[in-house]
């Protein structure tokens, strides 16, 4: 299928990275949130599909929304997000880097700091609640603001375009979102769509 789309670079993050754009909620930043222990880096590498978002400007209109994970020569990550406007036919991508937030902790937490083209990479503002590494990842970041509100982002990826149907997945999923996020502020992200294009 010819692809008539026009590429969009964003100065910012389109799916994953920094909280900078987000839900805002009048309250600080929870506390309470639980990263997942025992974070395996290498597992999570490779292609993930965004199914599940909180809305922010710099999505917004966009579908079709894939992340790739790959490794660096100095063992960081890089990132590669890419999203496809069903409206108008264009494409973005913005390519950036990670590495664990905590890299010397006895137990690796599932938190990394996300920068994208260059910005200053010193942010713990990706947050892997809790995934198989296999099939689903639910993914969380939080930014304060002024008079003591709060800017949250969510995800849920998956391997693949549609979730899991296996019930146990179903569980863990819905057992966090039922913790953590805020469901009203939930947008599904289309996949299925025919001119999705593969990134």
């Amino acid at each position: 299928m010819k692809q008539l789309a026009t590429t969009v670079l964003l100065v910012a993050t389109l799916a994953i990275g920094s909280a900078t754009a987000g839900a805002v909620f009048d309250r600080p930043c929870p506390t309470d949130i639980e990263a997942k222990l025992y974070f395996n880096v290498d597992a999570y590498l490779g292609k993930w599909y965004e199914l599940q978002r909180y809305e922010s400007e710099f999505e917004l209109n966009y579908d079709c929304i894939q992340v790739r994970y790959g490794l660096n020569e100095d063992g960081s990550v890089s990132v590669s997000n890419s999203g496809y406007n069903l409206f108008n036919s264009s494409t973005t991508n913005a390519l950036g880097r990670a590495v664990l937030s905590f890299p010397d902790e006895e137990i690796l937490q599932g938190k990394l700091n996300v920068s994208f083209f260059g910005a200053p990479n010193d942010r713990s503002n990706y947050w892997v609640l809790e995934t198989d590494y296999e099939t689903y990842s639910l993914v969380w970041s939080c930014e304060p603001l002024e008079d003591e509100r709060s800017e949250e982002s969510f995800w849920l990826l998956s391997r693949t375009p549609t979730l899991t149907t296996d019930r146990d997945d179903l569980f863990r999923i819905q057992s966090i979102i039922r913790r953590y996020i805020d469901r009203r502020q939930i947008r599904f992200t289309q996949q299925l769509d025919s001119r999705c294009p593969e990134f």
